[in-house]
């Protein structure tokens, strides 16, 4: 759930069909091969992925993985273990996709290649394999997960607007249409296996795009609302949404949330249990409990908001105007509702900012936007704001409302990932620890007397568990693969010795340096989950050391994990051991108290956030992408009552971040411009209209949490089966 500023994409070729034949336009880079494979902008078709291929054998299961890939432009090399290896190229003319396989094993009888296709394809989107029928994608989850299952030549995928992306694959092809909904992901995914053969020789794959056609589709209203649904709340009228404000201020003025110390924190708590007063936040034990302590010295418990201020309601409207019934000029009434960033300004549009300039008749003004919301907030029990802080600085200070910041370690601060691990970049590298102390010594210091930072987060999601495989298939110009080569022969002292326990053939460890290596044997597994070790030792000493170094007075708390990376002994026992608590991105209907427990023992004893999560809900909000879904509004805040009750209670977790403070928008977030997520992630819709409902159970728990937190009361059940405690 990025909220982040991504790098510009450019449009993708698209093909318009007219009487003379196809009329073709390319700007650069519509195609492009990367580390993963031949990335296609299809216009407003959307972004797709078509990876490499595996070498499948007899069974399903049977795969090889490619141990190394090396991308030139136009061409890509995917080396296995032993001699095969499969050379790729991209004919940008004929758009055509080359694979030439060698010394491929005789065990080998086909090639597999995947792509994932957006969840917004359910909005009108179709599918065509082969000559069989043009078939809408399912709005609502199917009885079976596989769409489609057998032999065909082609794929076709048609959006709402009728742009299309046709991908011809080699003859005899099985392909395989799933909707992994069945797995509690919202997205479709697409494969097809080549039947190969020595005589067979390169498989080829065509792609070709075509514009949108025929009458225009209006997905999105005035109001910037679904056309395709209908709920209680939506906009009809701009007298609507300026009745709102009476009608809002009445409600506001009728909640009676507790009084708070000027923090948030549970006033004369401090005394009563003995708390310290640092001036800064900060954790202390009591018995069996962690408590985070504000900075007068009470309990706090962080109940904070992500994305505070404008982000994922700004959508991409570019190269898909006409799905709009009205979309602002740049200039004039409207225009500040525009994104700011001089790049996106002429591409992406808050159609909440839209409704909030027509509501209050002024251009959106950071400052008063950001007071309103804390205003709204605070008397919902909200008390911080969390990851992604928007809004205006000044106000966030003059009102005292704490928040939590970043680390400047991401890609678009100059650290680049690691080839195929998302989200790290090489702890190895002089240069990369050089620039670390740069720009830490720049930006920790002026927010290092702050007493309104919880603390700082160090990345966001990153995919840790990636580290083995992609340090492997690395060469020896990444410092950490020679680290790794270095870890090797201290262990091995001889190439002999190594190549009996990797079962390889190379040899020197300069050329265990030099080449990916196949951790196929017990041996080599658990030689990189020691290096994994190494690495993250690395990383973290680097991290912590420098910011202390610039900031004594605050907290480091953790990467945001996933499940899929926090379920590791080696991720987690480093983490409890430099971070002052864990931050987990927990999506969850009910708590897996055998994986909590799992966490907690390698974590040791630290305290934790679950700091993102969210439930939606279809019906009553237009909005069909992510999240775990229920049937209302009020289903959605009873559901926070028993997430964020249970955590309270758990005695470790000393606060929660809900995802986010408005609607994602209902043609995506900006960033991933035609693949953008658009969920019903908000406390506010799009028509800035609170999700009144929802809230009036959600401030039950926000305004009672220190007695579920202290034991005081147990924790709200919702009756759902779901919510039951699961493995």
């Amino acid at each position: 759930m990025r909220c982040v500023l991504l790098v510009a994409l450019l449009l993708a070729r698209v093909s318009l069909l007219g009487a003379e034949g196809p009329v073709i336009f390319e700007p650069a880079n519509s195609f492009r091969l990367t580390q993963e494979g031949l990335l296609i902008e299809a216009g407003s078709a959307g972004q797709f992925t078509l990876n490499y291929p595996v070498l499948v054998g007899d069974k399903w299961d049977d795969v090889r993985k490619p141990i190394e890939k090396t991308v030139s432009g136009n061409t890509a090399t995917l080396r296995f273990d032993g001699p095969a290896r499969i050379e790729v190229a991209w004919q940008s003319a004929d758009r055509i996709l080359t694979f030439t396989p060698i010394n491929v094993p005789a065990g080998v009888k086909s090639l597999r290649a995947d792509m994932l296709i957006d969840f917004s394809y359910i909005n009108g989107g179709c599918w065509q394999i082969g000559q069989g029928k043009q078939t809408s994608f399912p709005a609502q989850q199917p009885a079976k997960p596989h769409l489609f299952q057998g032999n065909a030549d082609t794929l076709k995928l048609r959006n709402f607007e009728g742009a299309t992306l046709t991908v011809h694959v080699p003859p005899y092809s099985f392909q395989q249409l799933t909707d992994n909904r069945e797995w509690g992901w919202k997205i479709f995914s697409w494969q097809f296996s080549a039947p190969w053969t020595t005589a067979a020789g390169p498989l080829s794959v065509q792609i070709d795009l075509g514009a949108p056609s025929g009458e225009a589709v209006k997905l999105v209203d005035r109001f910037g609302q679904s056309t395709r649904f209908d709920f209680p709340t939506k906009l009809r009228t701009e007298e609507e949404l300026k009745q709102d404000v009476q009608t809002e201020a009445a409600w506001l003025a009728s909640l009676r949330p507790p009084t708070l110390d000027r923090f948030g924190g549970l006033p004369g708590s401090g005394e009563n249990l003995g708390l310290k007063k640092s001036g800064f936040f900060h954790l202390e034990k009591k018995g069996p409990r962690w408590i985070l302590v504000d900075p007068e010295g009470n309990a706090f418990f962080h109940l904070g908001i992500c994305g505070f201020g404008p982000c994922d309601d700004y959508t991409y409207t570019a190269g898909r105007e006409r799905v709009y019934e009205w979309l602002p000029a740049r200039e004039g009434e409207f225009g500040s509702a525009y994104h700011p960033d001089p790049y996106w300004n002429s591409l992406a549009l808050s159609f909440h900012l839209v409704n909030i300039i027509r509501k209050t008749g002024k251009p959106y003004d950071p400052a008063a936007y950001t007071a309103r919301m804390i205003e709204r907030v605070r008397k919902w029990g909200f008390n911080s704001i969390g990851a992604f802080v928007g809004g205006d600085a000044g106000v966030r200070r003059q009102v005292n409302f704490p928040f939590v910041a970043h680390l400047p370690l991401s890609t678009w601060e100059g650290f680049p990932d690691v080839p195929g691990a998302h989200g790290i970049f090489d702890p190895f590298s002089d240069e990369l620890r050089r620039h670390c102390d740069k720009l830490f010594a720049e930006r920790l210091p002026p927010a290092a007397a702050d007493p309104l930072v919880i603390g700082y987060f160090l990345a966001n999601e990153p995919l840790w568990e990636e580290i083995p495989g992609a340090v492997a298939a690395l060469d020896s110009s990444h410092s950490c693969k020679r680290r790794l080569a270095t870890m090797l022969e201290e262990k091995y002292k001889t190439i002999e010795a190594f190549n009996r326990a990797w079962e390889t053939s190379l040899g020197s460890f300069s050329e265990v340096a030099a080449r990916g290596l196949p951790a196929k044997t017990q041996s080599a597994r658990q030689d990189m989950q020691q290096f994994t070790g190494i690495f993250l030792e690395a990383y973290l000493r680097l991290v912590t050391e420098t910011f202390h170094k610039y900031d004594t007075n605050h907290l480091l708390i953790g990467n945001r994990f996933q499940p899929g990376t926090i379920n590791n002994e080696t991720v987690c026992r480093l983490s409890g051991h430099y971070m002052d608590l864990v931050s987990f991105n927990y999506y969850a209907y009910g708590f897996d108290s055998e994986l909590l427990g799992r966490i907690r023992g390698w974590m040791g004893d630290r305290p934790m956030f679950f700091s993102e999560f969210y439930f939606s809900s279809t019906p009553d909000s237009g909005l069909t992408g992510g999240g775990k879904d229920l049937s209302s509004q009020q289903a959605r805040g009873l559901a926070y009552r028993h997430y964020v009750e249970h955590a309270a209670a758990l005695g470790y977790v000393v606060g929660i971040e809900w995802f986010t403070l408005v609607d994602q928008a209902t043609t995506g977030r900006f960033f991933e411009k035609y693949n953008g997520e658009a969920a019903n992630t908000g406390l506010i819709s799009v028509g800035d209209r609170p999700w009144k409902t929802m809230l009036e159970e959600m401030l039950k728990t926000n305004y009672d949490i220190y007695k579920v937190f202290f034991g005081g009361r147990p924790p709200f059940v919702f009756d759902d089966s779901r919510f039951a405690a699961k493995k």
